[in-house]
């Protein structure tokens, strides 16, 4: 792919793509990898070039469309794709971190191009112990253990620390200008008008692009911590991007929801410990939010000449649903 597009043959050798069989395909990794290469094709098929193209061919939209049903998942390309199913190790007992990994694919390709993927992949790895840490916190609410719940939530603070530092790595090798002008138009979603899925529907559809609201993880340390985004400028955009989630991250999340309540806990029990503790993990998520933004205006409001290209790759006016998400965790905290 990085070759045709650069030689501006991408588009042709698209649609002299015989007819894809899907049915062949066995769930579990084989779908997930047909999911990734899929919606990657059909995302640089409609926005890479001269003119944004209306349609996706028949003989990539018909089986794209399969396997993310197939998935429980949007049909076009998205985090779970380009950032949780697109990397591997290459030193395969060396730790996972960007530096030890590589990407699987990619568009045009460059260093900046896999930084964007791999540093967000070191985000999600710093973070990887948080569903085992919320599940745990949790259990102590359960058997009433209140020294147990803070010793979880001193580690959830730590992991929160590190993921912070893994967003931060950012800035190392990938350049906003590059960025914008190379990364993000392939992860842009469908214009207002939609796409036809030729060979599905001749009805325009209308899906969101890849973005960092469609990761689980900042949505579980949410739930976990019990802090709600009710306002129309964050929990309908955070509650639309779960349908773009893996299937089982999705029932995850609900669990946690529908859970005992950490905060109405730490809350009862009044100690100041306990609730210095909670509060310490909500001032360091709502960090992690506030370098997002920063970041989000480094490589996108900063570039843009104009108001429509200074949108998120999600599609939303992200300053002010960012800006939103983060008042509402730091309101979260307990007296």
């Amino acid at each position: 792919m990085p070759l045709l597009l650069a030689g501006g043959k991408f588009r042709i050798s698209v649609r002299n793509l015989p007819m894809l069989d899907s049915n062949r395909l066995n769930d579990g990794p084989e779908l997930e990898r047909a999911m990734m290469l899929l919606s990657m094709f059909a995302n640089a098929y409609i926005n890479w070039g001269e003119k944004i193209k209306k349609s996706i061919p028949s003989n990539l939209a018909v089986a794209l469309w399969e396997v993310a049903h197939r998935l429980g998942r949007q049909p076009i390309s998205s985090h779970a794709s380009i950032v949780l199913n697109n990397w591997k190790r290459i030193d395969t007992r060396g730790p996972l971190i960007p530096e030890n990994l590589d990407t699987v694919q990619n568009f045009l390709g460059g260093k900046d191009e896999d930084w964007f993927f791999l540093s967000t992949v070191g985000v999600e790895s710093a973070g990887g112990e948080v569903p085992k840490i919320l599940i745990a916190a949790i259990d102590a609410i359960e058997t009433d253990n209140s020294k147990l719940l803070h010793k979880h939530l001193v580690r959830l603070s730590t992991a929160i620390e590190k993921m912070l530092v893994a967003l931060k790595r950012m800035y190392e090798h990938c350049e906003p200008k590059l960025f914008f002008e190379r990364i993000r138009p392939f992860l842009t979603g469908w214009e207002p008008k939609g796409v036809i899925y030729e060979g599905i529907d001749t009805k325009p559809k209308i899906f969101i692009g890849g973005s960092a609201a469609q990761s689980s993880l900042l949505q579980a340390i949410d739930s976990g911590l019990g802090i709600q985004h009710k306002s129309q400028a964050s929990g309908p955009f955070l509650a639309e991007m779960r349908k773009y989630m893996p299937a089982n991250h999705r029932t995850f999340l609900s669990q946690l929801d529908a859970a005992p309540s950490i905060s109405k806990y730490v809350e009862k029990i009044n100690d100041t410990l306990l609730s210095n503790t909670f509060n310490s993990c909500v001032s360091l998520l709502n960090t992690f939010r506030q370098k997002h933004l920063e970041m989000a205006i480094t490589y996108i409001s900063k570039q843009a000449d104009d108001e429509k290209a200074a949108t998120g790759t999600g599609g939303t006016e992200f300053v002010q649903f960012l800006s939103k998400a983060k008042s509402e965790t730091d309101s979260s905290k307990i007296n």
